[in-house]
């Protein structure tokens, strides 16, 4: 019979801060190291507690049950989810393909929004504090974050200085330091480091006994996903001082912002003039046709559409004047075809205001069909020849 404890939750709490702390250690190491996160030791210590109290052996009290718990969903085996009484959580899996997942990283927050990770991030306070300084704000912030998106690496500051909007942004370099963290030797190999092909950012190995290498990358198309299964990878030699993107601007930016620089090339080679997180970034892109018609789009990439959907804040001040569509990678409704209807029904349930949803190509076909169907309306003009 489950227990109805109130410091299941704590536990909960503990187990997904515990595994951030351990994310960020490897990010910085390579590896895990001991000792062990004083988050990790206060969990297994109250789960030994919650065990003999309850008669159960449930709650994991060492790292590999830990770690194979995470990857299940809470009700494969948290017996006490009283404290969810909204079954928020009900499918909920801390690790999912080998990453913190959102879910993860709300319960170690308490439950705050996603994005106020980044917002509280070093990083993103500096970049802001030097927009807010200039006249040109909103261009050296457009153009900081289209060059995380596209570099997800620091090599070296050469290409950097190259954009003429970087080069005179002043404290280009501090910006730099506190975006991208140094690349630990640990994740590398005879030398070498694994990039992943699609997405440009650091494969980590996955070394199994008698098992041919494989990668992990934190890239969640499938393809990208073989490939680094399969050990395919472009490769770049090590040496120190090579940086990567933090794992904060890797999701909430690097990610996401593939799609959203797709998407604005692919408006714009269509004729539409774009603009790329307009008022700083109140929604991801906005973008108007030949024709007058305007969009409002705003792409996410969550796994999870109940999530989505209870997460999604609106379109703002855009809503009144512009066609408004959340828009999601394709990838995502490879392993979830039911997403945008589990979208609607989850915002329902919840009592917000419906949103348009559509797969990136999806709202390319849309915009194509329009376009098309008005050259198709178009008067034709006759010419007159001269017999």
């Amino acid at each position: 019979m489950a227990s109805t404890d109130p410091k299941s939750h704590t536990l909960i709490t503990l187990y997904a801060s515990a595994l951030l702390k351990i994310q960020a250690q490897i990010d910085k190491d390579g590896l895990i190291t001991a000792p062990y996160v004083a988050e990790l030791n206060r969990a297994f210590n109250m789960a030994a507690a919650l065990n003999v109290a309850h008669k159960t052996n449930q709650w994991p009290t060492d790292l590999q049950a830990l770690l194979h718990a995470a990857q299940q969903p809470f009700y494969a085996w948290v017996p006490d989810r009283s404290w969810d009484s909204a079954d928020d959580f009900f499918a909920t899996r801390l690790i999912v393909g080998d990453e913190i997942s959102n879910d993860c990283r709300s319960l170690a927050r308490h439950e705050q929004h996603l994005e106020q990770e980044l917002e509280e991030n070093n990083g993103y306070a500096l970049l802001m504090s030097l927009c807010h300084e200039r006249a040109d704000g909103e261009a050296l912030y457009r153009a900081w974050r289209r060059w995380v998106i596209e570099n997800p690496l620091l090599v070296n500051f050469a290409a950097l200085l190259q954009n003429p909007t970087l080069a005179n942004a002043g404290r280009i370099e501090e910006l730099v330091y506190t975006f991208y963290q140094p690349i630990p030797a640990a994740l590398s190999l005879k030398g070498q480091l694994a990039v992943c092909s699609i997405s440009g950012t650091l494969l980590r190995p996955m070394v199994e006994p008698g098992q041919p290498l494989r990668f992990h990358t934190e890239c969640r198309q499938p393809e990208a996903i073989r490939r680094a299964h399969a050990g395919t990878h472009r490769a770049l030699r090590y040496v120190t001082g090579l940086r990567q993107l933090s794992r904060a601007f890797r999701t909430y930016w690097h990610f996401p912002g593939r799609a959203e620089l797709d998407l604005e090339q692919q408006l714009r080679a269509r004729g539409w003039q774009t603009t790329l997180w307009p008022r700083f970034d109140r929604v991801d892109l906005v973008a108007v046709a030949p024709s007058g018609r305007r969009l409002a789009i705003d792409v996410k990439d969550y796994l999870v559409p109940s999530t989505l959907a209870a997460r999604f804040q609106g379109f703002k001040e855009f809503a009144a004047t512009h066609e408004c569509y959340v828009v999601i990678p394709d990838y995502l409704v490879e392993t979830e075809p039911h997403f945008a209807e589990r979208f609607a029904n989850c915002r329902a349930a919840l009592g917000k205001n419906a949103v348009t949803l559509r797969t990136l190509s999806q709202l390319l076909a849309d915009v194509e069909a329009v376009c098309e169907a008005n050259r198709s309306s178009a008067p034709t003009t006759k010419t007159n020849s001269t017999p």
